[in-house]
């Protein structure tokens, strides 16, 4: 049970592009950004973030591992469910 609510897939409001984004790169919306859809401030924030950072790091395979080694990780520890 998730201790905070997702934001339904096809709800409305401001995030309604980053998750149309989503589904067209990814065919899905991470229960992360749903759940950050919540502040959508938060969740356009955290999104540049990971843009820039794998665009900073784009001739450096092992940074882009690593970065997602550091995502990965703490879901795995915490057994949230993809």
């Amino acid at each position: 049970m998730a201790r905070i609510s997702l934001i339904d897939d096809e709800a409305k409001g401001p995030h309604e592009p980053h998750f149309e984004r989503s589904r067209r790169l990814w065919g899905t919306v991470p229960s992360f950004y749903r759940v950050l859809a919540h502040s959508p401030e938060a969740l356009e924030h955290i999104i540049g973030l990971g843009r820039t950072l794998r665009g900073r790091w784009r001739g450096e395979p092992e940074r882009l591992r690593l970065m997602q080694l550091a995502i990965l990780t703490p879901s795995i520890m915490n057994q949230c469910v993809i």
